[in-house]
């Protein structure tokens, strides 16, 4: 239903060879390591690729349940620009969602829903207090929002989905 990601591109950089042999082979599609080629900023588009890939796992764990995190199974079908984001439609297990990927000077952002639902009811700086359900999944302890919580380096971000 929901899921985010936020990449620190400088701990990126420091701590991840994306150009090491195999490592484009295991995480991305042919398809996708096409868009990272001819991307004029190649490294951007592996972590806009990587955030998207996190936060599709991250809100397919909402519909089905199931542990493990499959890179090669989740098909980035189409990236569009729009405005200062970018839109994309994604798949993975026969499952559809859709993505927004915010590109910042330092970092990433990305958020995934389901392809049936709206941004319009994803709130972005979610600040409310936030339980585990029974799966272990976070929610918000009032309003039983779904919530999604990423961080990496110096970043955090909390999105929820208000249905």
């Amino acid at each position: 239903m929901i899921g985010n990601d936020v990449v620190d591109l400088a701990l990126a950089q420091k701590e991840s060879n994306w150009k090491r042999k195999g490592f484009l082979d295991k995480i991305f599609t042919a398809s996708e390591q096409n868009l990272i080629l001819h991307a004029t900023n190649q490294e951007q588009m592996v972590w806009m690729l990587w955030s998207l890939k996190e936060s599709t796992y991250k809100a397919y764990t909402r519909v089905v349940f199931k542990r493990g995190f499959y890179p090669i199974q989740i098909e980035i079908k189409s990236i569009k620009a729009i405005n200062k984001g970018y839109f994309s439609k994604i798949s993975l297990f026969g499952q559809h969602f859709k993505g927004k990927t915010n590109i910042h000077k330092n970092r990433i952002t990305s958020v995934v829903i389901d392809a049936k639902l709206e941004f319009k009811n994803v709130e972005e700086e979610y600040e409310k207090e936030i339980i585990k359900d029974k799966k272990g999944l976070p929610i918000c302890k009032i309003s039983n929002d779904f919530v999604s919580i990423s961080h990496h380096g110096d970043f955090k971000k909390i999105v929820a989905l208000k249905l």
